[in-house]
């Protein structure tokens, strides 16, 4: 009899385990955690405690460290497969350094039928879009000296916009951002004093983009708050390059109004 009650006191311990969502780690060794899909966002709880990162070359992957010893537990929240995971994190020296996301407990991501929406919302609409392949914006790109942008889709969720857009450098020579601009401006600008330019701030940028290496492409997404642009105006994106004596290449790209008047719901 005495048996059975402990054991059901290790499974009792065992599964309450399970529903806190709990990880030990050390600063000896990397603790990983195996995700089913593609980890969207990431959030340590105390950064003097424990780091942790999505592994570059697997993004399924979530390397974790201790950074000392510690006793008091700290967390991180992630989000996979579209549910949100805390994960409680202790510390211990222990020979295990593999947990499964699967058998921990996550929560939906439910996303509000409006209103602002947060980092980690962004992120996973972001990686939803970026998995997607085809375009349904056409001719809107603009090429020079070897560098080329191309808007590829404008989506649309809880009143903001999602562009996605496409930097392909065709040149040896690799391209380093210094910025990227949003403004609202006149479509034909024939006398500089007449021009009345209107910035857009970004709201969220999913990779941040600082360097498009020699031969690449790459694709990004930025989120605007919904706008509609007068007739006579057009919506403009800048890149602009980091070099010596302003000599950078930039490159502008028009979005008209029917552009965006095209934009697709996101579910």
């Amino acid at each position: 009899m005495k048996k059975f009650v402990f054991i059901l006191a290790i499974l009792f311990i065992q599964f309450s385990l399970y529903g806190q969502n709990f990880i030990h780690v050390s600063e000896s060794k990397a603790t990983h955690l195996i995700c089913p899909e593609t980890v969207t966002y990431l959030q340590v709880g105390d950064h003097s405690r424990i780091l942790a990162e999505i592994v570059p070359e697997h993004p399924s992957l979530v390397r974790v460290k201790a950074t000392e010893p510690f006793e008091e537990e700290t967390s991180l929240t992630l989000v996979c497969a579209g549910k949100v995971y805390s994960v409680l994190v202790g510390y211990r020296n222990t020979d295990r350094v593999e947990y499964r996301l699967e058998n921990f407990r996550g929560e939906k991501t439910v996303i509000p039928a409006e209103g602002n929406l947060p980092e980690y919302v962004l992120k996973e609409l972001g990686n939803q879009i970026l998995s997607k392949r085809a375009k349904h914006i056409r001719n809107r790109k603009t090429k020079k000296e070897g560098m080329e942008l191309c808007l590829n889709n404008i989506w649309l969720k809880n009143d903001l916009l999602f562009f996605e857009v496409s930097i392909t450098n065709k040149t040896n020579i690799g391209y380093r951002v210094e910025g990227f601009n949003w403004w609202i401006d006149d479509k034909k600008q024939l006398k500089a004093t007449n021009v009345q330019e209107y910035p857009v701030a970004t709201q969220f940028q999913y990779y941040g983009v600082e360097y498009v290496p020699a031969g690449t492409a790459l694709r990004e997404v930025y989120v605007l708050p919904k706008l509609t642009i007068p007739e006579k105006r057009v919506l403009r994106f800048e890149m602009l390059e980091k070099a010596l004596g302003n000599t950078g290449r930039k490159l502008s790209l028009e979005i008209k109004n029917r552009d965006i008047l095209r934009a697709r719901k996101l579910k």
